[in-house]
């Protein structure tokens, strides 16, 4: 007996449904795939700009720039009992093509030799300036070990550099540039000395120990740099907007690298390489020796 009219029609209705339902969920499954497909690419393509903006910034800086009215020739900072010293470079600008290069051997505490890094005293010289001791610090603010070695010592140094037993000079590298996607070791060196240009002694070190307790955090933004500067009495917004000292920063390094300093942190004690196990030790002995030559 065939179908009714009725029937046919019924049978007609679900084949028709079932096919809306599966074109609908086809439809469904490609949009889904699509968005999915647009998602990737766009992951792609921030991925693509943001290897792009870092390899530009990176190879848009200068190989020379100015030398910090902060800065020693060698990119140092000299902070005294009497002040950070101020203009003392030879040189009113520095190229990273143009590095100087010490022949001079340095002892260590560990009875190795090493190259004695460019502008340190020569152990003849610590014993014949009539100068406290220098001691001298290449540091990365993006370091933990040299966080570590600030919260270990840093009030120790400040008491010695405010009393006049010891002179402090800061040399900032960055060697953990990679370690973040926007620079911060080198930002945060061009930070310390648009610091160090406007401050006392003992308010840059405030300001360093405050730098180290960020350590670890991802890097701070150039506002927030600024921020913390302002706290010490320091404007560097025209210094982070402008980054003129950055090519100082990596003539810093390179000169470093050149000279033997493999990382961070790095401490001599006048002549000497200082292991930071033995730094306090190291440190006192020297001012003892000073004083009674």
């Amino acid at each position: 007996m065939s179908p009714s009219s009725t029937q046919r029609t019924s049978d007609a209705r679900e084949r028709a449904r079932q096919i809306a339902d599966r074109q609908a969920r086809s439809a469904s499954a490609n949009r889904r795939w699509l968005q999915a497909a647009v998602i990737a690419v766009l992951v792609v393509i921030i991925a693509v700009i943001a290897i792009v903006y870092t390899q530009t910034r990176s190879t848009d800086i200068p190989d020379a720039g100015p030398v910090p009215s902060s800065a020693n020739q060698y990119g140092g900072i000299v902070l005294t009992k009497d002040g950070i010293v101020k203009n003392s470079s030879d040189e009113a600008s520095r190229d990273v093509n143009d590095l100087k290069t010490s022949t001079v051997s340095a002892s260590a505490s560990d009875g190795q030799s090493a190259t004695l890094p460019v502008g340190l005293p020569t152990a003849e010289e610590a014993k014949k300036n009539g100068k406290p001791v220098r001691l001298t610090m290449f540091q990365d603010y993006n370091c933990i070990h040299c966080a570590e070695f600030e919260k270990a010592y840093g009030e120790d140094i400040k008491k010695k550099v405010l009393d006049g037993e010891i002179e402090l000079e800061v040399r900032n590298l960055n060697f953990l540039d990679a370690e973040t996607t926007t620079e911060y070791s080198s930002r945060a060196a061009v930070a310390a000395y648009a610091v160090a240009e406007q401050v006392s002694t003992e308010k840059f070190l405030d300001w360093q120990e405050e730098m180290f307790s960020h350590q670890g955090e991802g890097g701070l933004k150039n506002s927030e740099l600024e921020d913390i500067a302002s706290k010490y009495g320091a404007d560097i917004k025209g210094a982070m907007d402008s980054m003129d000292y950055r090519p100082m920063v990596n003539v810093t390094v390179a000169e470093s690298k050149e000279n033997g300093i493999q990382g961070t942190p790095t401490v001599y004690v006048d002549s000497t390489e200082t292991q930071t196990t033995d730094f306090s030790s190291a440190l006192d002995e020297a001012i003892k020796a000073k004083k009674e030559s």
